[in-house]
């Protein structure tokens, strides 16, 4: 009976990846990169949106600065913000600029002009079923398209997919984690916008 159920289970999560859940897609890229790593290009950005550096490599692991005021409860202490970069074994940390951690063949959208006005468009019905609607097709995955800026506000790119996926993990501050058509994309100290690509028709 064990046996059976275990199948069944294995052929679920095949269909559901098979038709495309990014929450499937995106929990199986997260497994694959904590057990193997995956290759990333890291962009480091100043306030007014200009790369101050780049660094790739094959193994790449983020995590917070362990500081006891960040893992006990009943400390007084300031909590820190740092983020400790594991590069192919080599240590980096970073606080306070804007970094874009982008799998090896998720590319920006070259000569994209980001869009001042927009238009909601036509559709749409009773507010709290649109939500629940929306967050149902957020989790199969939906057509976005991401406008990234500076904490200055100033554009810095825009990534677009198919099916997206949005995270925000729960041990790393002011970071989101995106899944974009099957790779992954990290977000930190960035304005952003998030909106669903039928919007900028």
């Amino acid at each position: 009976m064990k046996k059976k159920f275990a199948l069944l289970m294995l052929v679920a999560a095949l269909v559901a990846s098979a038709a495309g859940c990014s929450q499937i897609r995106d929990a199986v890229a997260k497994i694959k990169g904590d057990l193997i790593g995956q290759r990333f290009v890291i962009s480091v950005y100043d306030d007014y949106a200009d790369k101050t550096l780049e660094v790739t490599g094959s193994k790449i692991t983020v995590g917070l600065l362990e500081y006891s005021s960040n893992f006990n409860v009943e400390s007084t202490g300031f909590e820190s913000e740092v983020i400790e970069i594991t590069v192919n074994g080599n240590q980096m940390f970073q606080v306070g600029n804007t970094v874009i951690f982008a799998e090896e063949g998720l590319d920006m959208v070259k000569d994209y002009t980001v869009p001042t006005e927009v238009s909601g468009g036509q559709g749409g019905g009773f507010v709290p079923f649109d939500r629940y609607v929306n967050d149902i097709k957020n989790q199969i995955g939906k057509d976005k398209t991401i406008i990234i800026s500076s904490q200055l506000g100033i554009p810095i790119g825009v990534y677009q997919g198919k099916e997206v996926f949005v995270t925000v993990p729960d041990d790393l501050p002011k970071m989101t984690r995106l899944n974009i058509d099957g790779r992954s994309l990290y977000i930190h100290r960035a304005n952003y916008i998030i909106m669903d690509s039928n919007m900028l028709d």
